[in-house]
């Protein structure tokens, strides 16, 4: 099998690193680049934080770009307070060896899209949209490049998780969430209402514990920092999958379930700031998932991390 080529957008966060780490593990992904937006930190934490997952894995062949870092419109927000101070909880932050790559994440989005094959690249996006919205705006002909956007963002049934009804992803840009949903590039959602059903249980992360090797050792220092800190919040709730359900679709999208839709999202101020609104519609320009199977899931990131 010819491994898919991918390119990460991403705001590293505890459940961003766990999702690298998946993602750098795997054969099947061809990881091309990665690039860093503001978000669960400023961007300066997020670029060297994905840097640091590149290190953990052996993997600083990958270069890393840093991209925006704001908003488009609204004024910033992060999520330090759930994914700690440094960005990632449960590691011990350090100055990786490899340097940032020359240049700004948008104009390497163009740059590689523009010279891309029809369809070539998956874009997997665990952050909020700036980068991607910003691209597409300087450069709408990208989309000839793309075959599908994977997003981590939203919520319908579930409801939000930074206010009642927003998700934190499309609330800290939704100006550029509206963007890329408008686009008419293919997106797979995988929002709250599935990555809530995909939890980092004890008995889960106790299968984790038994793997040999320092890498399983960083997956469960991460997942049980975010278990602390999902505590803080929800007590007796389990920390949910977020980002990672990203890499478990493009691997697995058999552990799922999903439909057409179509997605927008509120941008007008008020209590509904960044809200997802999903409608389902066959055909529909998206696929929003709704359903996991979280022991194959978690089956999944074992074999993943019993390969590294």
């Amino acid at each position: 099998m010819v491994p898919r080529p991918i390119i990460i957008d991403c705001d590293p966060g505890v459940d961003d690193a766990v999702m690298l780490m998946m993602a750098l593990a795997s054969p099947a992904l061809d990881v091309r680049a990665i690039t860093t937006v503001a978000g669960n930190v400023p961007l300066n934490l997020t670029s060297r934080n994905a840097r640091m997952m590149c290190q953990i894995m052996d993997r600083t062949d990958i270069p890393v770009f840093a991209g925006c870092p704001r908003p488009i419109l609204r004024e910033p927000v992060t999520a330090e307070h759930f994914h700690g101070d440094s960005g990632i909880a449960g590691l011990d932050p350090f100055e990786p060896d490899a340097p940032l790559a020359a240049g700004h994440a948008v104009q390497h989005l163009i740059d590689t899209l523009r010279a891309a094959r029809p369809g070539q690249y998956t874009i997997v996006v665990t952050g909020p949209l700036t980068n991607i919205a910003t691209a597409i705006i300087m450069a709408p002909d990208i989309a000839r490049g793309i075959d599908r956007l994977v997003i981590m963002g939203g919520a319908d049934t579930e409801g939000g998780n930074i206010t009642p009804f927003a998700e934190f992803n499309i609330f800290a840009d939704p100006h550029a969430a509206a963007i890329v949903f408008d686009s008419a590039i293919p997106c797979t959602v995988l929002s709250l209402d599935v990555t809530h059903q995909v939890r980092a249980e004890p008995e889960r992360l106790t299968l984790l514990r038994a793997l040999p090797g320092p890498r399983a050792a960083i997956m469960v220092q991460l997942l049980e920092a975010a278990n602390v800190l999902e505590a803080r919040w929800k007590e007796g709730r389990m920390t949910p999958m977020h980002d990672p359900a990203t890499i478990a679709w493009l691997l697995a999208p058999g552990l799922f379930e999903s439909h057409q839709a179509t997605v927008s999202v509120d941008t007008a101020p008020g209590d509904r700031f960044g809200q997802t609104r999903v409608a389902l519609s066959e055909p529909g320009p998206h696929e929003w998932v709704t359903m996991a199977d979280a022991d194959g899931f978690f089956a999944l990131i074992e074999r993943l991390v019993n390969n590294t």
